[in-house]
């Protein structure tokens, strides 16, 4: 099987896997309208508080919700001994992490499209000119988290409190991708200048491409271990 293929592949499993199941689109929802709803609520008395703090809570909701579903990309593979059969496999392990990094990212990317429009209503923010800008935040600091996540879960997959352990060992390596996108996504929510963010986006496409290249390269000796 090609590399192309390994990756068309594993993204396919798992986007039909979760059509069949549903678990993990269903989880990361329930618990990002939990947080919608803590947040709107505690500054439904405060709009001025919210619209300084928007950013910040978007990225709240946005990370810990990623970081559930990330928390189940490998443990579907656990079931039958597929964990198994992938480190046999004699298709590419690159290829298997650039499948999983694939289908976190949509699975990430698609709960926060639809997310987004409630955070809109509940906190009355115009984002019509900002869309595009946004959606490019949301592009680059997904994968981001989708890359660093993918391989932090491969490597807890199988420890018994994995899911204590993923974000412990992710969220430290996550900071930069948090700060910098809550920092681009208030700039543009704010209207400003590109100038004036313009650099917590270059930060963002520098981190995805180091931190995937790392990644990609570790992958083998971590699902081989």
């Amino acid at each position: 099987m090609s590399f192309l293929s390994t990756i068309h592949w594993v993204v396919w499993k798992d986007l039909i896997s979760e059509w069949r199941t549903r678990e993990t689109i269903s989880s990361m929802l329930f618990f990002a309208l939990i947080v919608i709803l803590v947040f709107s609520f505690s500054f439904a008395m405060d709009q001025d508080a919210a619209r300084q703090l928007i950013a910040g809570i978007i990225w709240i909701a946005f990370t810990f919700t990623g970081i559930i579903g990330i928390g189940k990309s490998f443990t579907s593979e656990l079931q039958n001994d597929c964990i198994e059969s992938l480190q046999m496999s004699p298709v590419p392990k690159g290829a298997i992490y650039l499948g999983k990094v694939t289908a976190n990212f949509l699975f990430m990317f698609a709960v926060e499209i639809l997310l987004f429009p409630l955070f809109v209503i509940f906190f009355n923010l115009e984002v019509v000119e900002a869309i595009g800008m946004l959606f490019l935040v949301f592009f680059l600091a997904t994968l981001g988290l989708s890359a660093v996540g993918t391989l932090f879960s491969a490597l807890t997959v199988q420890i018994r409190a994995r899911e204590v352990m993923l974000p412990v060992l992710l969220l430290p390596l996550a900071v930069p991708v948090m700060i910098a996108a809550v920092e681009a996504t208030r700039g543009t929510l704010n209207g400003d200048p590109y100038e004036f963010y313009s650099q917590w986006l270059h930060l963002l496409v520098i981190f995805d491409i180091i931190f995937t290249v790392i990644s990609f390269w570790l992958f083998e000796f971590i699902l081989d271990a």
